[in-house]
């Protein structure tokens, strides 16, 4: 029974570690804020929804790792040059939210049994001129979403 014990304590200090150092890593790698036009989010181990109201946005880039992100872009907008989404989801859940009046190009790598949906306006039901993102993903074992209708659950 001792035996036991010892092992469930090391079981739980490790996670309760892992947890603190992940808080500590992705609080030095987020930079910018909800108007900045270009930001950075790390997700480890937590959960995290972000919302840009940016007005040029140009770059984001979001990692998850073992947790779950919602990041909605639909209240920000595109500089005229067109914008970037780069996006990595190991282990975990990543929403990622968008107008459907953007023309939205989705580039996405599925590793190990990695799940992708995407739900975003056809490009040839855009005017030429819609505001350009373009998307690249790249999830191994979760699940990464861009979509512009929000089915999260809240």
């Amino acid at each position: 029974m001792r035996a036991l014990l010892k092992v469930l304590a090391i079981v739980v200090v490790s996670a309760i570690a892992t947890r603190l150092a992940g808080l500590v890593v992705s609080r030095q790698f987020n930079e910018g804020s909800e108007v900045s036009d270009e930001f950075r989010r790390m997700v480890i181990m937590d959960g995290v929804e972000f919302s840009s109201h940016a007005r040029g946005l140009r770059s984001v880039e979001i990692s998850v790792v073992m947790g779950g992100a919602r990041l909605d872009l639909r209240d920000a907008v595109i500089d005229p040059a067109g914008a970037r989404v780069l996006a990595e989801n190991t282990m975990g859940g990543l929403l990622i939210l968008v107008r459907d009046d953007w023309d939205v190009t989705v580039d996405d790598t599925l590793v190990g049994g990695g799940e992708s949906r995407v739900q975003v306006t056809p490009s040839e039901d855009l005017p030429d001129d819609a505001p350009k993102l373009r998307v690249q993903v790249f999830t191994r074992i979760g699940g990464t979403a861009v979509s512009t209708k929000d089915f999260s659950p809240r």
